[in-house]
């Protein structure tokens, strides 16, 4: 690498790092993608913890009916609260990541990446590239994941969510005829037959959401990793010995021009 092409890099690897610590760590933040993003998960917080407390209110609710059946209804919905507890630990996970960590990402990740890189510049450590590479990777990753998994499940998921919706109110509604019922409860055996139905689609809303949550951010999790892996793996400068093979033809060419001046 000639000295005047490390020149450049090294301006080039300073001009991102300043870039990231005094302006995009104050932009980025405040951009309509990354607002949406957090009232997206801040709007799956608010599912996760109505659909739970919705569950624990209908687990006791159905604990009230006179019939065999009533307690493993019951155990089966209250069960399902393992699943929240996981979900609201994924979703908080996620909303730190979106509101924390892109502010590491600009202030530390990537300027550690450009400082790692300049010095593999002028010193020419593959293990400095590796690692800058490396950060690098991690830092867009972090930007951009869990935004636009979010995104993606607010455009493509729609309808599940909307079943999941359907699913708590369906939930409520039942517990609350138990609850305005008194002491008497008319129809006990409808009443299970409805939320023998209530809990499958319980187990179908928790599934749903378990998707959401956790399986889509890994997918794009892993799409990312992959896509910056494989443009990171990019050469777009032109190869030294094409480059010399050039360089060998045109003094060629130079030097036979100067055997014919020469013979004229």
């Amino acid at each position: 690498m000639k000295r005047i092409e490390k020149i450049v890099r090294t301006l080039v690897a300073v001009l991102i790092l300043t870039l990231s610590i005094n302006v995009l760590f104050y932009v980025i933040p405040e951009t309509k993608w990354v607002q949406n993003s957090i009232d997206s998960l801040e709007k799956s917080q608010d599912t996760i913890m109505t659909f739970s407390g919705t569950t624990i209110a209908t687990s006791i609710a159905i604990s009230a009916l006179p019939d065999d059946f009533a307690s493993p209804l019951a155990g089966t919905i209250s069960d399902l609260n393992i699943y929240f507890v996981f979900m609201l630990i994924v979703v908080f996970v996620e909303k730190l990541l979106v509101v924390e960590g892109i502010k590491i990402a600009f202030a530390y990740i990537i300027p550690v990446s450009c400082i790692l890189y300049v010095i593999y510049i002028w010193s020419t450590k593959n293990v400095l590239k590796d690692f800058a590479k490396k950060l690098i990777i991690l830092g867009v990753a972090v930007i951009t994941v869990i935004p636009f998994s979010t995104h993606f499940t607010e455009t493509v998921c729609d309808d599940y969510l909307a079943y999941v919706d359907e699913t708590i109110a369906e939930t409520e509604a039942g517990a609350d005829e138990i609850n305005n019922s008194g002491s008497v409860i008319q129809n006990v055996g409808n009443m299970l037959t409805y939320f023998k139905n209530v809990v499958k689609k319980c187990v179908n809303s928790v599934a749903i959401m378990v998707v959401i949550t956790f399986v889509v951010p890994l997918l794009v999790l892993l799409l990312f990793r992959w896509l910056l892996k494989e443009l990171f793996a990019l050469h777009i400068s032109i190869p030294d010995k094409h480059f010399m093979d050039l360089q060998d033809k045109l003094k060629g060419l130079v030097q036979k021009n100067e055997l014919i001046s020469k013979e004229d």
